[in-house]
């Protein structure tokens, strides 16, 4: 029991939203926006940042392992048991962390440090299309943030807009592998295998959902 609260305490720290998104659905809308701008969103960049520093695989490290240990957690405590809310679960968690932090994180990338990313894209440095890119990744952004209160909908129009992003992004990236070959870390590596990996998960969820949606109602 005291290693099961143990492991529970230092996901909740690596994971902080783990421990709003357990609670606020029983909450007012928008009832807890302070812990979320002052305490869940620092505390992730700080624990995201050294999971990066972890050469190749740091950031698919947290959010493959970490993500999914805080969206289980979630279904262990509340006992969720019905297949269907447990995915709706899992979704949500991917959805605020990865769509939701990750474009803020992205944004400070394609603005604040725009000349480092494109430089470790391979790209020109000083494009503008750089600054359209990162106000797109404060948007979807902002939105995911969102869904921690308003879900439902939301989710869907983020997981599928956001995956089109996604796979057309990795095109771009696997394109300028062929015909330039740009090995740049930036270009391939755990971006390009992020870039495929998770809108498959994401859509394969989703799909899941409304499939069973659709057999609860016919």
């Amino acid at each position: 029991m005291e290693k099961t609260k143990i492991c529970k305490t230092v996901i909740d720290i690596i994971v902080p939203f783990g421990r709003l998104l357990r609670r606020v659905e029983w909450e007012s809308p928008f009832t807890g926006w302070k812990e979320v701008l002052l305490i869940s969103i620092p505390q992730t960049f700080f624990f995201y940042w050294l999971f990066s520093l972890i050469p190749a695989v740091g950031t698919l490290l947290y959010a493959t392992v970490f993500i999914p240990l805080s969206a289980w957690q979630h279904i262990v405590l509340n006992e969720v048991t019905i297949r269907t809310d447990r995915f709706r679960i899992f979704l949500l968690y991917y959805v605020v962390i990865l769509i939701g932090f990750g474009g803020i994180w992205n944004f400070i990338g394609h603005t604040v440090l725009a000349d480092t990313v494109a430089a470790g894209i391979g790209w020109p440095i000083g494009s503008p299309f750089q600054i359209e890119l990162a106000f797109y990744t404060l948007g979807s952004g902002i939105a995911a943030l969102m869904a921690v209160w308003l879900r439902g909908h939301m989710i869907t129009a983020l997981v599928i807009s956001k995956s089109v992003f996604w796979y057309g992004a990795a095109y771009v990236h696997l394109k300028d592998v062929i015909v330039n070959q740009n090995y740049n870390r930036l270009n391939i590596g755990s971006t390009l295998v992020g870039d495929i990996i998770f809108p498959t998960i994401f859509l394969a969820m989703l799909g899941i959902i409304l499939a069973d949606e659709l057999k609860s109602t016919s």
